[in-house]
């Protein structure tokens, strides 16, 4: 087993002043994979001019997420057990990458969950530093949200229980231990989990060997394989190869038939705008909170941290042979390829079509508040209405059960994906533009803020009380330190 250095990567004053910062509160302590200590760090950049090969895209076949099997299995009730370790991963042809990741692995096994099933995921923390898990988009008691000074010591265990009652949707789970997520995600851990309803199941969506979960995110690499990692809290991170599944932009060869992918954008700050082929329509199915009320036809699609997106691509309209690939329209160089479809020949019988109505958004109560949050670059750190993070102060009380009405006022040149932890939220208004069509016909939890924009939206506080957090989810702003308290009283 590979080695981890001790925890001792916090960052200095030195470090601060270089980025443009005097000082923050709650310093990170994390430990970076032992691999990097000694050795020589070259760019990925730099190696691509000595050996192309392990990051020319579409040279290996896309990885499918294993799925985590539950140790035990009732009517009511399903348990997985998990370690939090360090491991190893083949990205690049003929390196081994270390890694953190849930039981070793990156990305992290993929577990399916069912609406009304509880689910209990017992956590063992082996790595030699605090960590907890959050469940990103699931509507979970304050106590095993994963608030982030809920924490996992070295050495211990905690059981996390969801009880699923919420529509089908894709969500996700990741560290969120305060002041070291940036770092913790880049280095794996990262997962999804996919909650399932009877509703999609009576639509007859693909299914199966059709419908295919997928991590996005972007990274960059040593010389020696390791992932290279430059923390920057203006910017945040920003690498030069994208991983989809934990594989440089690979290829995927499909039948022609409609398939359907989960998108997850697991990078720490980058943004894409996802377009296939010449601009060839996508349809999306669903968002964050799950299905559309209605799918909608897409040529370009920004995604921003965080967020999840499902599409349904009908490949039978294409010919054998034929390659079609999605890619990032934001992108440069080795951050442009995404994945590449190989449509494969014959044609497979199918009776399916999407259908127009596919849910029916529930009637909300009239909004009791409303809040405006200001999102700016303080003279040390990242604010909200010009706070940073204090766990030991309440920002705001909002009434369980009720909505609210909060507006996202971005001053600053930077992209903000703000995430309410707990609750769903509707897209009203946006300055920048018009809301576009799939924002407004489903649930999010995160909404990326524009540079300069305004942005407005539905929150609906139920079903949980307690305390949570809100947040910027470009990660190295979050940690520096761009995080909210509420409580739902």
């Amino acid at each position: 087993m590979t080695r981890f250095r001790a925890p001792a990567d916090a960052w200095s004053r030195r470090d601060f002043m270089r980025n443009g910062f005097g000082s923050v509160a709650l310093l990170c302590t994390v430990a970076t994979p032992g691999a990097l200590r000694g050795k020589s760090e070259v760019t990925s950049a730099a190696l691509r001019k000595q050996s192309r090969s392990p990051f020319e895209p579409f040279q290996r076949d896309l990885p499918r997420l294993p799925q985590l099997l539950p140790t035990t299995s009732s009517r009511a009730r399903e348990t997985y057990e998990i370690a939090i370790r360090e491991g190893m991963a083949e990205i690049l042809p003929g390196f081994q990458t270390p890694i953190y990741g849930y039981e070793g692995i990156y990305p992290a096994p993929l577990i399916r969950a069912r609406k009304g099933h509880e689910v209990v995921v017992r956590q063992k923390n082996t790595l030699p530093f605090e960590t907890n898990v959050h469940l990103h988009g699931g509507f979970v008691p304050a106590q095993f949200d994963g608030h982030p000074m809920d924490v996992i010591p070295a050495g211990g265990t905690f059981d996390y229980h969801y009880p699923n009652d919420q529509d089908a949707a894709p969500l996700w789970y990741h560290d969120h231990a305060h002041g070291r997520t940036s770092r913790t995600l880049y280095y794996g851990l990262v997962g999804m989990y996919i909650l399932h309803d009877d509703l999609e199941t009576d639509l007859g969506l693909p299914q199966g060997e059709y419908d295919v979960p997928i991590v996005l995110a972007d990274h960059a690499f040593n010389k020696d394989g390791s992932l290279r990692y430059e923390e920057n809290v203006d910017l945040g991170f920003r690498g030069d190869t994208l991983l989809v599944n934990g594989a440089v932009s690979p290829r995927m060869t499909v039948q022609r038939r409609k398939y359907r992918f989960r998108i997850l954008n697991g990078s720490n700050a980058r943004s894409y705008a996802l377009k296939l082929g010449n601009g060839r329509p996508m349809l999306q199915i669903a968002g964050d909170g799950g299905l559309l009320s209605r799918p909608v036809t897409r040529t370009k699609i920004p995604f921003h941290p965080a967020e999840r997106i499902e599409l349904v691509i009908d490949f039978s309209a294409y010919g054998p042979g034929e390659e079609l690939v999605l890619s990032n329209a934001d992108g440069l160089g080795g951050t442009v390829p995404i994945l590449r479809f190989d449509v494969e020949g014959g044609r497979t019988s199918e009776d399916f079509t999407v259908p127009s109505r596919m849910r029916q958004l529930e009637r909300l109560p009239t909004a009791n508040a409303r809040r405006t949050w200001n999102l700016s670059l303080g003279s040390a750190a990242w604010q909200i209405n010009g706070l940073s993070w204090d766990p030991n102060r309440i920002d705001v009380r909002p009434r369980r059960g009720s909505t609210e009405i909060w507006t996202f006022v971005n001053k600053s040149e930077r992209v903000h994906p703000m995430h309410l932890h707990g609750f769903l939220f509707r897209v009203l208004e946006r300055s920048s533009a018009p809301v576009e069509l799939a924002d407004r016909s489903g649930w999010k939890d995160t909404i990326g803020v524009l540079p300069n924009e305004t942005a407005t939206v539905l929150a609906w506080f139920a079903p949980y009380g307690g305390k949570y957090v809100f947040h910027c989810h470009s990660l190295e702003h979050a940690d520096k330190a761009m995080m909210l308290q509420m409580e739902i009283v």
